[in-house]
C-alpha cells in the first residue's frame, strides 16, 4: 500500500513567503520530490540581473524538502522557453541562463543544500519546435513527474485575490492543468518602483529597483537612496519582504548574531554566495 505524506497548513504557515490559506497538502510517498522552474524573461523584456528574491524561492523549496523524508529538489532553468515561446534568440538568452545557473550553483554550495539538481531545458529537451508557454510547462511537468517522481510544484503568484495577472506561475498553472502535481505558491519578488511594485522572484528587468545578487551590490546604500524618493509604504513593503527571506535563512541555514540589522543580514547572505 502506498504511503501518504501530509504537510499540514500549520506547518506551511511557518514559511512567511507562502501565501496563507493554501491548506494542508497530501502527497504520494513515491512521488515526493519537488519541482520548480526559473525563467529568464518576461514576454517582452530580458532579465538583467539575478534578484535577491530568488533566494526566497530556493529557500521555500528547501523548506518543503525538509518536511518530507528523503525528498529531492529538481530545478529547471527555462532557457529554451525564451526562444520557443517568446521572441528572443538563443544568443540573447545563453549568457543570462549561464549567470542564473552559476548563482544557483553558488547558492546550493554556500547554503550546503543537499539533494538538489539543476537542469537547463535546452540540455534536457532537444525538440526545437516553437510552442506556447503552456505547452512547454506541461511538457516540463510531465517529464519531472514521470522521470524524477516529483509530486509538488513550487510556483509564485502576485496575489491569490487578483485574477488579472497573466504572467505569474499561478496563471500558467491554471491553464496547464497541473495534475497530478500539487502546487504551492510563494509571494512575488518586490521592487522599489511604486509603479511596478512586484516582479518574478527570479527575473529582474530593472536592477536599479531591486536588491540583486552581485559583487558590487551595496544593500544599505541602495535602500538608503530610496528613502524619501518612493512612498513610505512601498519602502516598508520591500523591507518586510527582505525580512521574510532572512527569517527563512535564519531558520534553515544559519542563525544571525542577535540584533543584526536587516541590511547587514541581506548583505551577509549576498557576500556568502558571491
Amino acid at each position: 500500500m502506498t504511503k501518504k505524506i501530509v504537510i499540514s497548513n500549520q506547518k506551511l504557515s511557518q514559511n512567511p513567503l507562502f501565501w496563507p490559506g493554501q491548506g494542508s497538502i497530501t502527497i504520494n510517498s513515491k512521488k515526493s520530490h519537488i519541482f520548480l522552474g526559473g525563467g529568464l524573461c518576461t514576454p517582452t523584456r530580458l532579465s538583467q540581473a539575478v534578484p535577491f528574491d530568488i533566494l526566497g524561492f530556493i529557500l521555500s523549496a528547501e523548506f518543503i524538502k525538509q518536511q518530507i523524508p528523503n525528498a529531492q529538489v529538481f530545478l529547471l532553468i527555462a532557457d529554451q522557453h525564451a526562444w520557443l515561446a517568446n521572441q528572443f534568440t538563443q544568443a540573447q538568452i545563453k549568457p543570462i541562463a549561464n549567470q542564473l545557473h552559476q548563482v544557483i550553483k553558488n547558492t546550493i554550495k554556500a547554503f550546503n543544500l543537499k539533494n538538489w539538481q539543476i537542469f537547463l531545458a535546452s540540455n534536457l529537451f532537444k525538440n526545437l519546435q516553437v510552442k506556447s508557454y503552456q505547452d512547454l510547462e506541461k511538457r516540463d511537468i510531465n517529464h519531472f513527474f514521470k522521470h524524477h517522481h516529483c509530486g509538488i510544484k513550487l510556483g509564485w503568484q502576485f496575489s491569490p485575490q487578483e485574477k488579472i495577472h497573466h504572467t505569474d506561475e499561478a496563471h500558467f498553472d491554471k491553464h496547464t492543468n497541473l495534475k497530478p502535481l500539487i502546487s504551492i505558491m510563494t509571494k512575488p519578488g518586490m521592487t522599489f518602483d511604486a509603479q511596478k511594485p512586484h516582479e518574478s522572484p527570479y527575473i529582474c528587468t530593472a536592477p536599479k529597483t531591486r536588491i540583486i545578487i552581485h559583487p558590487k551590490e551595496n544593500v544599505k546604500k541602495k535602500i538608503k537612496a530610496f528613502e524619501g524618493q518612493i512612498p513610505a509604504a512601498q519602502l516598508k513593503a520591500v523591507k518586510k519582504h527582505l525580512k521574510r527571506i532572512t527569517i527563512l535563512f535564519n531558520h534553515l541555514i544559519k542563525p544571525f548574531p542577535p540584533k543584526t540589522p536587516l541590511e547587514a543580514k541581506v548583505q551577509q547572505i549576498i557576500n556568502q554566495i558571491i
